[in-house]
């Protein structure tokens, strides 16, 4: 399924138009499934797929998309005429832009989270906005992960600031959005998780 649902959004992003078919429902959908399919195998196989389980969901489901778009929004120039525009402020493509970057955004929080729930991972000393359990609770379940499948979580939260920062960036290149701070804050947040990578 997986695969299957790469080869159609490569089939669609090597169309001539496809910053037009990009955003249509269906396409939309087909991104969704594979994200959702990518989730469940970090998940169920952290250690052996859970790596290029992440890249390919931010990949094909985030990075390709933003790359067209950034590419048909610069000005086109052809001899005769003068410069071109694919996508135009406010149009509605852009909008729908916009929306992918703040849904983005909205996702690698939420996986983020998530990821610290799951592993019980302890990141308060380097995000400013991490899972906290609650203390009326109880004791914690103790993690019946194994010493790699921590440290790919703990890795996957590193990643995903990482993209969290890279969004914020690119929003930040749309005009009257200032994200400049919380890419950077992002950034930060990613390199005192994972201080080793730099």
């Amino acid at each position: 399924a997986v695969v299957e649902a790469v080869h159609r959004l490569d089939l669609i992003l090597g169309n001539k138009a496809a910053y037009q078919e990009v955003f249509k429902p269906e396409n939309i959908s087909l991104r969704n499934k594979l994200r959702e399919l990518c989730v469940k195998l970090m998940f169920l196989h952290p250690v052996d797929y859970g790596r290029k389980a992440e890249e390919l969901l931010w990949r094909k489901v985030y990075y390709e998309v933003i790359q067209l778009i950034k590419t048909n929004k610069k000005a086109v120039t052809h001899p005769r005429f003068s410069p071109l525009q694919h996508i135009h402020s406010r149009s509605t493509l852009e909008c729908a832009y916009r929306t992918h970057l703040v849904a983005g955004i909205g996702f690698y929080q939420h996986l983020l989270l998530y990821i610290q729930s799951h592993y019980q991972l302890e990141l308060q000393c380097c995000i400013d906005w991490t899972h906290v359990t609650d203390p009326l609770i109880g004791c914690k379940k103790p993690v019946s992960a194994s010493e790699k499948e921590m440290e790919w979580a703990q890795m996957a939260c590193h990643r995903c600031l990482v993209y969290l920062g890279d969004l914020a960036r690119y929003q930040n290149e749309l005009a009257g959005v200032d994200t400049e701070l919380l890419a950077e804050r992002f950034y930060y947040q990613a390199l005192s998780v994972a201080p080793q990578i730099g």
